[in-house]
């Protein structure tokens, strides 16, 4: 393991996010409220995973908020 002087921890720790997505897939809209995560494709794999695996690459991402926890 390598040691981190505090300025490159600091550099590359991210502040988690907690994103509100809506997705529509087919005729269904599903929505993940609050899911806390380090990126957007993060939150749209816990999305996927919270709805059974219902959303695909296929489905189309009606919002995305993103609010920054600091």
């Amino acid at each position: 393991m390598r040691k981190l002087k505090p300025k490159d921890y600091l550099q590359e720790m991210s502040h988690p996010k907690i994103y509100n997505i809506e997705v529509l897939d087919g005729d269904m809209i599903y929505e993940g409220k609050e899911i806390t995560a380090e990126s957007e494709e993060q939150a749209l794999r816990i999305l996927e995973i919270m709805t059974g695996g219902q959303i695909t690459p296929f489905s189309e991402i009606i919002k995305i908020e993103v609010h920054t926890i600091q």
